[in-house]
C-alpha cells in the first residue's frame, strides 16, 4: 500500500535495502544468495523469510507490487562480504537488483 501511494511516473525511484543471507561460510553464503536471487529474478509468488533476507517484509512488498504492475527484474550484481572483506568463514550476502516499468511508445 505504501508504494502504491508513492507511485509516480518514469521520474519515481524506489530502493528498497536490505542484506541477504547473514554470517554463513562463503560457499553456503553463495549458494543461498544465488537461490534468493533466482527468486527475486523470476518474482517468485511464495515470500522470502529473513533468513534469505533480513528485510524480506519490504523486499516481499516490493515483490508483490511489481508483479501487480507487471515490473521486469535484473539482476546489477551479486556478492558478499567474503568478496570485499576478505573474512570468508562468516560472511553476509549483498545483491542489487533493478526493477524496471515496460517502456511503452
Amino acid at each position: 500500500e505504501a508504494l502504491d501511494a508513492l507511485w509516480g511516473g518514469p521520474e519515481t525511484l524506489v530502493v528498497i535495502s536490505t542484506d541477504l543471507s547473514h554470517y554463513l561460510a562463503y560457499a553456503d553464503a553463495q549458494q543461498s544468495d544465488r537461490a534468493t536471487a533466482r527468486r527475486i529474478v523470476s518474482l517468485d509468488a511464495v515470500p522470502l523469510g529473513s533468513d534469505q533476507a533480513c528485510g524480506a517484509a519490504p523486499l516481499n512488498g516490493l515483490l508483490a507490487t511489481a508483479r501487480r504492475r507487471g515490473l521486469t527484474v535484473r539482476e546489477l550484481a551479486l556478492c558478499n562480504s567474503g568478496d570485499t572483506a576478505g573474512d570468508r568463514s562468516r560472511v553476509v550476502g549483498y545483491g542489487a537488483f533493478g526493477l524496471y516499468e515496460e517502456v511503452r511508445a
